[in-house]
């Protein structure tokens, strides 16, 4: 975290808007930073979260169960053009939540 020249203040605001799914266009008006400098604290902040997931992963053994299930009228993010063919192909996908010697992990593929 070198050159770090965000007060604790706008870096606590800045992890706030993270945290709650502000994009980083409203992340940008609200706390008056340049875009540059809210992308990249933004990717510091899911390299960090990936490498903790990376960390906590273990490799699974045994018999595994899959299952998957689509959530929603439409699409959180992404695509807004046209759908695509067939039915639901604008619904969120969820995969993978097990629990492990009683910890809950979440996998999304």
């Amino acid at each position: 975290m070198r050159n770090k020249r965000l007060s604790d203040y706008r870096l606590r605001r800045l992890i706030l808007c993270f945290c709650v799914d502000v994009t980083a266009t409203q992340a940008v008006v609200l706390l008056g930073l340049n875009r540059n400098t809210l992308n990249r604290w933004y990717g510091i902040f899911r390299r960090a979260i990936y490498a903790h997931q990376e960390a906590l992963k273990e490799s699974l053994v045994g018999r595994v169960e899959m299952d998957e299930s689509y959530f929603g009228a439409s699409r959180v993010r992404g695509f807004h053009g046209k759908r695509k063919r067939g039915r639901g192909t604008s619904k969120q996908p969820v995969f993978g939540i097990f629990e492990r010697e009683g910890r809950v992990y979440t996998e999304i593929v």
